[in-house]
């Protein structure tokens, strides 16, 4: 009589990751595995190194993928888009977020302030900067709320 073995390597939490599968003990998804091997051409050996991860859980990540390919070729596919619609995004907004930081940085503060949050610890810079820029957008919007004043001519 014959047993089937079970290797339970990869799992699926709806709060982990959108729920898309991913490696036991790790949140590294079945789809960043595919992609390291079929973009970046990682043998299963460096994806173990790389991720310090088993090549037991490198090879499960792989047999999930062949056993499942179509569902995660969509999730491959649906992450490149949703990529795209962000970079997009972003470049469309390139311009306005140029056009207030040159603004800004005619403000003595402002440029004193962006210093002193360049040069903040790496994990301190991006909230410095992200609270420098709020500050600066509510400072603007009052500037921009007060009505406008009619100057008389004197002539």
């Amino acid at each position: 009589m014959n047993t089937i073995e079970s290797i339970n390597l990869i799992y699926r939490n709806p709060n982990i990751r959108g729920g898309r599968p991913c490696i036991v003990g790790t949140s590294l998804r079945v789809m960043d595995i595919v992609n390291a091997m079929r973009w970046d051409g990682h043998s299963p050996e460096q994806m173990a190194e790389a991720y310090q991860i088993s090549l037991g859980q490198v090879h499960a990540a792989l047999s999930y993928y062949y056993c499942n390919q179509a569902e995660i070729d969509a999730d491959i596919r649906e992450d490149e888009r949703k990529s795209q619609a962000i970079a997009e995004e972003v470049l469309a907004d390139k311009n306005s977020l140029y056009s207030r930081l040159q603004r800004y940085k005619q403000d003595d503060d402002f440029r004193a302030a962006l210093s002193e949050a360049m040069e903040a610890s790496d994990e301190n810079r991006t909230a410095r900067i992200r609270e420098l820029f709020a500050k600066m957008a509510t400072k603007e919007q009052k500037v921009n709320a007060c009505p406008a004043r009619t100057v008389k001519s004197l002539e």
